[in-house]
């Protein structure tokens, strides 16, 4: 079973970091076709796939952890105040949100680097969603 759209259950510190170079590997390499007309629409379609799962990978890191996905919200409540600087044409208030967003993922990123907890947790089994 295809666990990228999927929150639910958990995943491991290897599966969570060889996805996230996955994720990273495919964004460069298709990061070319921005430069192509037409083509940068294909580039945004495959980006947006790939920051979902990615997403979902994240939570389900954090799930292993015995943590909920909501300490993603520091990030993405940085990102929001970060575009709404940049709207409504405030530099200092971008710059404030991107400096709460930068420190949001690392928060986030030094969570993941934690071991799981072992056995079973609030969020179900170690064993992969496809094992069952």
């Amino acid at each position: 079973m295809v666990k990228l759209f999927i929150t639910g259950g958990r995943a491991s510190r290897p599966e969570f970091w060889w996805f996230t170079l996955f994720a990273v590997a495919v964004r460069l390499v298709t990061y070319p076709l921005t430069t192509m007309a037409y083509l940068g629409i294909i580039y945004s379609i495959i980006n947006f796939i790939v920051f979902v799962a990615q997403y979902t990978a994240l939570v389900r890191r954090l799930h292993d952890t015995n943590r909920s996905g909501l300490h993603i919200a520091p990030a993405l409540a940085g990102l929001l105040v970060g575009l709404g600087g940049f709207l409504i044409m405030n530099q200092m208030v971008a710059y404030a949100g991107m400096g709460i967003a930068a420190l949001g993922i690392i928060y986030v990123l030094v969570l993941c680097a934690f071991p799981g907890t072992q056995g079973d947790n609030q969020y179900g089994s170690p064993m992969p969603l496809s094992a069952k």
